[in-house]
């Protein structure tokens, strides 16, 4: 079954771009957001982890990981 991953986008009236990265825990969520720090130019002001960074993601066994 395929994780569920959920990226919260928030533009400022300024301008400003926001992404927070729900329901992925691990590293994988700098992954998620490659595209769109890309398309933006590359120009990360601050970048904020929450708890779920910290978070182990799980290998199966058949090199497919699962997050938990």
């Amino acid at each position: 079954m395929a994780q569920r991953k959920e990226l919260e986008i928030t533009i400022s009236p300024t301008g400003e771009v926001s992404v927070q990265v729900k329901c992925l825990p691990g590293q994988a969520c700098l992954e998620e957001t490659k595209f769109l720090e890309d398309a933006l130019g590359n120009n990360v002001k601050d970048r904020q982890l929450t708890s779920d960074y910290y978070k182990p993601a799980v290998t199966t066994g058949t090199g497919v990981t699962n997050s938990t």
